[in-house]
């Protein structure tokens, strides 16, 4: 009951906070966010403003009226409440992850899916590209696969990016969904295997995707599929710098869209497995949906994947897939096997932008739905390079040189990477 008044008295004030780490095990870990010294059992007015106050300055939060400030306030002290209790139950010794007072921390989970994640009505028999494509890429079925691999140590991953509100507008109408997610983890796609095929990172542009590609929903969701066989259609697709990112529909400015940077002939689906999986991502960064609606999803964070491999909720329901990101590595640490995730919230979310997920366990977190992959071309001539004559050596130099060897134009390669 008195917990109850303290939080109702709190609501009056305006506010703020930051927070991240809650038990003593967390304490002396460096943190911009850390709580340590926080008893929630001596909580006072002015300790939980100031708390609120360096965590809106440190997030650069701002407030359309009051009542939105009262609701944030409300739900930061329920979710202090949950980090308390959920970090309680980790051991100092323990892999599993943290949650903290991160960017989402004033928000309820209701309003975090609303505003962050995207769901439009599956399609059941997606639409197929004008360019024919197997169902199931053979090459992905088996392969050597190093002990572990990071796309980022070989140039192949540009800086997380962040799509920011994108579907805000939606969000004030009360539509139930927005996002799109599914044109960063698109780009990435591309990016990645551009990277590896001509040695140079280039960042690709979203907003050309959520303005141009019709037959996605631009902030109010997508598929990965789609965007790719836009790629396809349109032969190419532009730079970041060329038609940056705005953070909101927009007109396709069709000047822009003609200038071609990066292109795609195809994609391929990969078998449902992790096992498929694991050889994808030994080609390439990959595409990948999954259900990111938990709450330890919404308030994921850690300091390395030594200290926070996500193990918590997550269905592998096509009908929960709300949320795309990139696989750009795996590991191990302390037998525990975890995929390396790019999200696209910024760098203030997870663990640097990114998130560790548990792999290789009969849940697959919602990366065994859909699965596709890529190929390159010739200038005019449409080449499919099977991977299964490769050596899987995981050089970046070694595969350029292949793709040198064949005469290919390896700048146009594309794998179109797992879709949920």
């Amino acid at each position: 009951m008195q917990s109850r008044t303290t939080t109702n008295a709190l609501v009056s004030f305006l506010f703020l906070f930051l927070f991240l780490w809650a038990i003593p095990v967390w304490c002396s870990l460096p943190s911009e966010f850390s709580i340590a010294g926080y008893d929630p059992g001596s909580n006072t007015t002015g300790r939980a403003l100031e708390l609120f106050e360096e965590w809106r300055m440190v997030h650069r939060r701002v407030y359309r009226d009051p009542a939105e400030k009262a609701r944030g306030l409300e739900n930061f002290l329920i979710n202090i409440e949950y980090v308390l209790s959920r970090n309680a139950r980790k051991t100092a010794h323990s892999l599993s992850h943290a949650v903290g007072l991160n960017r989402f921390a004033d928000l309820s989970n209701e309003e975090f899916k609303a505003k962050y994640l995207s769901r439009i009505p599956r399609v059941r028999e997606k639409r197929r590209s004008r360019v024919e494509r197997n169902d199931v890429d053979s090459a992905t079925l088996s392969c050597e696969a190093p002990r572990s691999l990071d796309w980022r140590k070989k140039g192949a991953v540009t800086a997380v990016k962040d799509q920011g509100d994108c579907g805000e507008y939606s969000l004030k109408l009360k539509l139930s969904a927005t996002g799109c997610c599914w044109a960063f983890s698109s780009t990435g796609a591309i990016e990645g295997i551009n990277a590896i095929a001509t040695g140079d990172l280039v960042s690709l542009s979203e907003q050309e995707l959520v303005d141009c590609d019709t037959a996605n929903e631009g902030c109010e969701g997508g598929y990965m599929d789609y965007a790719f066989e836009w790629v396809i259609s349109n032969e190419g697709i532009n730079t970041e710098s060329n038609y940056p990112y705005t953070g909101q529909d927009g007109t396709c400015n069709t000047e822009k869209e003609k200038i071609k940077v990066v292109t795609i002939d195809e994609y391929k689906d990969v078998a449902e497995s992790e096992n498929a999986l694991l050889c994808a991502v030994v080609q390439q960064p990959i595409s990948v949906g999954i259900d990111g609606s938990s709450l330890d999803f919404q308030l994921y964070t850690g300091v390395s994947e030594t200290q926070g491999i996500y193990d918590g909720d997550c269905s592998s329901n096509p009908d929960d897939i709300d949320h795309a990101v990139l696989i750009v590595g795996y590991g191990s640490q302390g037998g525990v096997d975890y995929w390396i995730v790019k999200n696209s919230w910024g760098t203030r979310w997870g663990i640097k932008g990114y998130i560790y997920i548990k792999r290789n366990t009969d849940l697959a977190y919602g990366f065994n739905v859909e699965i596709c992959h890529t190929v390159l071309r010739k200038k005019l001539v449409a080449v499919y390079l099977s991977w299964e004559n490769t050596a899987y050596s995981m050089d970046a130099v070694a595969i350029r040189m292949q793709y040198a060897a064949l005469g290919l134009h390896t700048a146009v390669l594309m794998t179109t990477p797992f879709v949920m």
